[in-house]
């Protein structure tokens, strides 16, 4: 069983396919965005700066000249920069803003005793090998309250809300690493910082609320371990990802983007697409005008139906007889139960089961199992029961939706 961490579990959540392409097949990433590369670089002056306290208090001159030395060193022209109205100098700007923030917020540092910076830790979940956490933290400190503190820095440009801190996997896994390293640490503190808006946030965790989480990581594991099929996940965090150009969501707009104007509309997925958007809003359009026309039957049908309850009732009539076909009338009560997740429902199949006659009057939701295979909701040797039962077979659907990427558009348009 290989060894976890925070961010593969957060890889797996985000897109199977990438933590495929990531710890799996160990494909070198191709190009890092700016805001990580802002991100390391930042990390790098806290460590400088707190790892040199004890012999003395680097002047925020010098901190500030450590930040643009491993900037300067380390910078290459291949950063990603996903935001187009900016340039890799407002990003180092920025990050100097971030260092001289920090610096007079906390100067001089005296707040607590750093007891390790980027320091490693490793959990055993459940003491057997099966289920093990990597981590690196990075600071950890001791209060004077003898309260055990753990630092996270963090630079990006959104403020999480506090409710989300408090549900926090990745630091509730750096203080299960605490523990095990310091058992005296009663008292935990988690703190980030939201450098961006010069901000620290807290949080606490309650031995529950740990052993909550020591499930929850299992079970994510026990998902990866039994996924079979690692598919993509599309979301908002697809334009930062380093492997869309070979995503089978994002590959033909890397393709397409690449051709010149007078190319784009002869490539041949461009054709197909724009054929089928063609075809599907012809199909719309007759859709809706017989529909129009179907409705009208539908009221017209409705009201000669009610007058034929009306002439059966007043002439004693239950079959009515026309040039080519007859009309029955019958009065037959409607029945129908409980809706699904009720107590009623609950207690009217109670009741079937107790007159031994559930077999007759229950169905089996082939849906759930579906999921159950192909979402991995079961453990393996479960899922490996009842395959035998079940017919699985490859299924390929073709859907149409409008393009949100702006390039791509003004491409199609001309």
């Amino acid at each position: 069983m290989p060894n976890y961490s925070h961010s593969k579990l957060k890889a797996f959540e985000i897109c199977p396919l990438q933590y495929k392409f990531i710890y799996m097949d160990r494909m070198p990433r191709r190009e890092e965005g700016i805001e990580g590369f802002l991100g390391t670089r930042f990390h790098e002056a806290m460590e400088e700066l707190y790892k040199n306290l004890k012999f003395k208090i680097p002047t925020l001159e010098e901190l500030l000249e450590f930040y643009e030395y491993h900037w300067d060193k380390d910078y290459s022209d291949k950063l990603i920069i996903v935001k187009e109205n900016l340039a890799a100098k407002d990003y180092k700007n920025l990050g100097n803003k971030f260092i001289t923030d920090y610096y007079k917020r906390y100067y001089p540092f005296n707040q607590s005793i750093t007891l390790g910076l980027e320091k490693g830790i490793s959990i055993d979940l459940l003491g057997d090998g099966k289920y093990k956490l990597n981590g690196y933290i990075d600071r950890i400190a001791l209060a004077p309250d003898n309260v055990y503190e753990i630092h996270d820095y963090k630079t990006s440009g959104s403020l999480t809300e506090q409710k989300y801190l408090d549900e926090d996997r990745q630091l509730s896994i750096y203080q299960l690493g605490v523990e095990k390293m310091w058992p005296d640490a009663k008292t935990v503190k988690l703190i980030w910082h939201y450098i961006a808006f010069d901000k620290e946030m807290a949080s606490a965790r309650t031995p529950e609320h740990l052993d909550r989480v020591k499930n929850e990581v299992i079970k994510t594991i026990s998902r990866i371990e039994n996924t079979k099929e690692f598919l993509p996940t599309e979301s908002a965090l697809c334009q930062w990802c380093s492997f869309a150009d070979i995503c089978p969501k994002k590959k033909h707009m890397f393709q397409v983007e690449a051709l010149p104007k007078n190319e784009y509309l002869n490539d041949d997925g461009v054709k197909l697409v724009n054929e089928f958007s063609v075809k599907t809003a012809e199909l719309t359009a007759l859709r809706q005008e017989y529909a129009q026309k179907a409705k009208e039957i539908e009221e017209s049908l409705g009201k000669i139906r009610e007058a034929v309850i009306n002439y059966a009732k007043t002439q004693n009539m239950e079959v009515i007889y026309g040039s080519d076909y007859k009309l029955t009338v019958k009065n037959k009560p409607k029945v129908s139960g409980p809706k699904k997740d009720t107590k009623e429902r609950a207690a009217l199949e109670q009741a079937i089961k107790e007159i031994n006659k559930w077999a007759e009057t229950s169905t089996l939701d082939t849906g759930y199992l579906e999921k159950v295979i192909t979402e991995n909701l079961w453990p393996a040797e479960l899922t490996e029961k009842i395959s035998k039962f079940l017919l699985v077979e490859p299924r390929t659907t073709v859907s149409l939706s409008k393009l949100k990427d702006p390039s791509c558009e003004d491409k199609r348009d001309k």
